[in-house]
């Protein structure tokens, strides 16, 4: 029987997926501002990202993993 899905438990995880990707970011020694400026955004937009105030798309999830030279399924 599979598991149910809540809103809460997809809460969760997404703050868990943001929280390691502000730590990898950190100790890479990478700046929000540096950061955005890759990913050819605005940094008050990735702000809004790392923050959770703004919706990560999985092109946009691929691309900060590649920034910050992760696997974005380590992320999960």
């Amino acid at each position: 029987m599979s598991k149910k899905i809540t809103i809460e438990k997809l809460q969760l995880k997404s703050s868990k997926v943001l929280s390691e990707i502000a730590e990898r970011r950190q100790e890479l020694g990478i700046s929000q501002a540096d950061l955005a400026y890759q990913l050819n955004m605005t940094p008050s937009g990735y702000f809004k990202i790392e923050k959770g105030e703004s919706k990560l798309d999985l092109i946009r999830l691929f691309e900060i993993a590649y920034y910050l030279k992760i696997d974005a399924k380590k992320l999960f």
